[in-house]
């Protein structure tokens, strides 16, 4: 049985998988340290101002909306490659198509995939910074 692990899928994904490989990793880190922020705002029982601990969310809504796009990018760049294969192919055989189809329907998974976590991210930190700014309030 072929192990497929993160590595394998960013070979097979193609050159667009890389800016989107930085956009997970910015969409994880971004994440993690707002939670860790929230978390720490919430013990101190300081007074927060919203706009300054809502503004990293502005990152998680643009990652969001480029991350499917780069997606489709790598799925007209996979496009190219298969029927640029199938063009100097002297017979045209699945295997020749098959390639550049993968890469297409990687890249556009893995676009998809990073848009719907920076979006749920960007939900449920907006959602507790809401919630901790109420608590200031009261």
């Amino acid at each position: 049985m072929k192990t497929t692990n993160l590595i394998t899928i960013m070979r097979q994904g193609g050159a667009v998988m890389w800016p989107l490989y930085a956009l997970l990793v910015i969409t994880v880190v971004l994440s993690v340290e707002r939670t860790i922020t929230l978390i720490i705002l919430w013990r101190k029982h300081e007074p927060v101002i919203k706009a300054q601990v809502e503004k990293p969310l502005s990152i998680l809504d643009l990652i969001a909306m480029i991350a499917p796009v780069l997606g489709f990018l790598g799925t007209v760049t996979g496009m190219i490659t298969a029927f640029k294969s199938v063009s100097e192919a002297s017979s045209v055989q699945l295997q020749v198509v098959a390639a550049g189809l993968y890469e297409a329907l990687f890249t556009t998974a893995f676009g998809l995939v990073i848009s719907i976590l920076a979006t749920i991210a960007s939900f449920a930190l907006d959602l507790a910074i809401g919630a901790l700014c109420e608590k200031e309030e009261s």
